[in-house]
């Protein structure tokens, strides 16, 4: 195939060649034809020049004889008269048939080719390079015009003029008004140019973002596709994550260990899919999603209008300078670390799995000097600050404290704990705001208790019940007299607190206040109302830790299998919570994956296969 492979490269090459020069000469000369095809835009010339109807011409047995069919003729009869005939000759024959020496070669032009064979070879490396770079430009050109939907050479100023097509930024406006008016030479001095790519103009939807004007680096054109905001968004998050993972990365080469356990005894290299077999994977996604979700919250508010959160602000401000210039230069550090640490990242990942060392991988080079003038910038040399006329920062806007990303929540005005504002989803703009808090004080309170017991259990037993230090299994171990006696208590208790007014709409009549049942209400007799307060607050962000730390308790014992203490248990290395159907305890579902022998397939849990 390597005959056939060289003849389509060079075939290819010298079209795409072609293909470049008409792309760029038909804005400055056009040849006469038919107004309709010969006027039209470049990228438009497919569909101006070819048939008007398309299958419909065919089954009508009209056809259009417009150009573009011309083009298709000439092609064809130049296929037929070059490599079909190459391709059909027999290669043991006199013509030596379709070989690598002769692809590509139609006898066209040898009259101009120099007499010496080295010259003769050079000239055809040379047209074969050429080829190869025509044909990137050709799809370089198609993908720049579709996206800053400009049909005119050069393809980077954004004109809104008769030659925009329906190109991704079709609906991006100009960064100046009035521009259709003027010459393509004057529209396109119009546009600032981009200070990291200064042969490219400055996209106009960076203006004014952090980052934008002083560099402007968005050489492929996506602003002018996609949402600014959204993009600033994925970038400051993938930097900031990069920034941590560099210095996991290193921390991790460096002997660090989160405990002496043999399971943590693993190279940086090896971490990922030891935490797949270990467990924790599923752990870290769970924590990532509800920080993904909370994230996407900030940035629906953001789209809708209803706060004036920048992209990537999270609300945290500790060592956060106070006036503009500061936080400016605050946040373009960031966005540059970042930036460098996504290089950082994927040459440290490289460098440690070609050279199967830790950081820093090769020896270390000389020190940068010691004196400031002589260094450089990645020696540390000081830049001169850019004084930046422009405000900064986001006008003011009541925030939640909680989420500081997020809006303060309206619903919860007049309960306890509204001052902290935590409402992410804003279910108390869906749902009756007390009766939200009634059932999260019942959860909380429950919680509680339930910690207390989860902890108890391992060292104290009720007479009459089974012992059983794994709190997970005391529901199995359990009398069926003390199952039926708490849930006729807590069946008891939810029917009498309410006198029937079981419902969001009829719960809170009489004005009740939600999680009031006048329990031990005698112990706020005499205090103030801040004291009163207080308690009521230390109650629901107690309820709330117990909501979690219930949740992590279980989590735990079915992680180890075995009670609560030791945290770590002696000799354990890994979950054994997935079993085989034969009742084999496996590592964990996705080490079966990972290691292409899972127990749960093999033994045709989901049928034959």
């Amino acid at each position: 195939y390597l005959p056939w492979l060289r003849e389509c490269e060079l075939k290819h090459g010298r079209v795409a060649m072609l293909a470049f020069v008409g792309f760029v000469v038909p804005e400055f000369v056009r040849i006469p034809g038919p107004e309709a095809c010969y006027t039209a835009p470049v990228m438009k010339a497919l569909a101006a020049c070819g048939p008007s109807n398309g299958v419909s011409d065919v089954q009508s047995g009209v056809f259009n004889t417009g150009p573009l069919y011309q083009v298709f003729l000439f092609c064809g009869i130049v296929e037929m008269c070059t490599t079909y005939p190459k391709f059909m000759q027999d290669a043991t024959g006199p013509n030596m048939g379709f070989t690598i020496e002769n692809a590509g070669d139609y006898r066209l032009g040898v009259n101009f080719l120099p007499k010496e064979p080295e010259k003769v070879k050079e000239l055809k490396l040379k047209e074969l390079n050429n080829g190869r770079l025509a044909m990137m430009a050709f799809a370089g050109i198609s993908l720049q015009s579709a996206v800053t939907g400009n049909m005119s050479f050069p393809w980077t100023a954004h004109k809104q003029d008769t030659h925009r097509g329906p190109g991704l930024a079709s609906g991006v406006a100009p960064a100046t008004k009035g521009l259709a008016a003027r010459s393509s030479a004057t529209q396109l001095r119009a546009y600032k140019m981009s200070k990291a790519v200064p042969f490219l103009p400055l996209s106009p939807a960076m203006e004014g973002v952090v980052g934008g004007e002083e560099e402007g680096f968005d050489p492929m054109g996506f602003s002018y596709a996609f949402d600014i905001r959204w993009l600033r968004e994925a970038e400051l998050k993938h930097g900031r994550i990069c920034m941590l993972a560099t210095v996991g990365w290193i921390a991790t080469d460096l002997g660090m260990r989160v405990s002496d356990n043999a399971a943590f005894q693993v190279s940086s290299i090896d971490a990922h899919l030891s935490m797949v077999k270990f467990g924790s994977m599923s752990q870290m996604l769970v924590w990532l999603g509800f920080a993904e979700l909370f994230g996407f919250m900030a940035m629906i508010r953001m789209y809708q209008g209803k706060t004036d959160r920048a992209a990537g602000d999270f609300g945290l401000r500790a060592l956060y300078p106070k006036d503009e210039a500061g936080q400016h230069q605050m946040q373009l550090k960031e966005l540059r670390n970042g930036r460098l640490a996504m290089l950082a990242y994927g040459g440290i990942v490289t460098a440690a799995v070609l050279t199967g060392k830790p950081w820093p991988f090769f020896a270390i080079g000389e020190s940068c000097p010691k004196t400031a003038g002589d260094r450089s910038t990645f020696c540390g040399g000081l830049q001169k600050a850019q004084v930046r006329s422009s405000a900064v920062a986001a006008k003011a806007m009541e925030r939640s404290a909680s989420m500081p990303f997020l809006p303060k929540p309206e619903g919860l005005k007049g309960l306890v704990g509204e001052e902290v504002g935590f409402d992410p989803l804003a279910f108390a703009e869906t749902f009756d705001p007390r009766w939200l808090r009634e059932a999260e004080l019942k959860h909380g309170r429950v919680c509680m208790v339930a910690t207390v017991g989860f902890v108890a259990q391992q060292f104290l037993t009720f007479p009459g019940f089974t012992p059983t230090a794994n709190a997970n299994e005391a529901i199995y171990s359990a009398e069926p007299a003390g199952w039926a006696a708490l849930l006729f208590l807590a069946g008891f208790i939810e029917s009498t607190s309410y006198g029937g007014k079981l419902t969001m709409l009829d719960m809170f009549e009489g004005k009740r206040d939600p999680g009031n049942f006048e329990f031990g209400s005698g112990f706020l007799k005499g205090k103030s109302d801040k004291e009163v307060y207080d308690m009521k607050l230390k109650e629901l962000n107690n309820g709330r830790l117990a909501m979690m730390a219930i949740g992590g308790m279980i989590h735990h014992n079915f992680v180890v299998q075995g009670p609560l203490f030791p945290l770590i248990p002696e000799g354990w290395t890994a979950p054994a919570a997935w079993v085989t159907p034969d009742g084999e305890p496996i590592q964990s579902f996705m080490s079966g994956f990972v290691n292409g022998t899972s127990g749960l397939i093999s033994n045709n849990t989901f049928g034959t296969a």
